[in-house]
């Protein structure tokens, strides 16, 4: 869950047919036989007859070439979940993007890609300069998120990794708010001393370390105004609880993304 500004589809979505073409026709050379099976299965056709003739049929009958662009990336995760490293791998070589780095960080990129050629995303070349939040906020809202975590540590280098892929190395972990202060915020994208965007990380457990966590936003709107960014991690809060640290965040003109 996340804020409204987060959550809604963007208006503008069109689908792409060139990446759609590539990503397709790479599940189809990449499935094995009894994986071009169970495609058959699961699209309700015979599933007899050699590999060329059950690819075409596959090709005939899948809805994935011409579904709505709102649906077309939680679907493309779901082909690509299975895959190793050495398919992603390659599968970024057939969409002229960089191979380098973890299985779970060529996931993202594909992923990014299928995001930013269908218009969810706005595409962002790396510069010295900081983006807005408004920018910042439309990638931290939607990157996937492949391995949960029991503390707020366990996500920053997931966070890192895809900040720093998406904007270059702009981007800074733990950074002073203030000279001679000793609170820092969790991720700064723009230069240390100069004007970025903050991102604070919270997995608030209880409703006292909710109040907690407010009681620090002050502090960094201090600092950063309208560029403050709270990622909230939800998955030790109950509705009630959410639904107070939303409408506080709220309150406080505080943009806010809980995943």
């Amino acid at each position: 869950m996340m804020d409204d500004s987060a959550t809604s589809v963007p208006t503008g979505l069109h689908p792409d047919p060139e990446i759609r073409e590539k990503l397709f026709s790479f599940y189809l050379e990449t499935h094995t036989g009894a994986e071009l099976g169970n495609w058959h299965k699961d699209i309700g056709q015979d599933a007899r007859g050699s590999v060329a003739e059950r690819q075409a049929r596959i090709r005939e009958n899948s809805k994935y070439l011409t579904m709505p662009a709102a649906e077309f990336p939680e679907q493309t995760e779901a082909y690509l979940k299975p895959y190793s490293i050495g398919h992603l791998a390659d599968l970024c070589d057939v969409l002229g993007l960089s191979n380098d780095r973890t299985k779970d960080a060529l996931y993202r990129r594909i992923l990014r890609e299928v995001h930013y050629r269908e218009g969810w995303l706005p595409r962002v070349e790396p510069a010295s300069n900081p983006p807005s939040a408004e920018v910042v906020m439309q990638f931290l809202a939607w990157f996937p998120i492949t391995k949960g975590g029991n503390y707020e540590k366990d996500y920053y280098p997931v966070i890192h990794d895809e900040l720093t892929d998406v904007f270059g190395n702009i981007v800074y972990e733990q950074v002073a708010i203030a000279h001679g202060t000793i609170l820092k915020i969790d991720f700064h994208v723009g230069q240390p001393q100069g004007a970025g965007v903050g991102i604070e990380v919270k997995m608030p457990t209880s409703n006292s370390e909710i109040q907690k966590a407010l009681g620090q936003v002050d502090q960094y709107l201090r600092r950063y105004g309208s560029e403050l960014i709270m990622f909230v991690i939800q998955d030790f809060l109950k509705p009630d609880g959410i639904h107070f640290f939303q409408e506080e965040l709220k309150h406080k003109g505080v943009r806010a993304v809980f995943r």
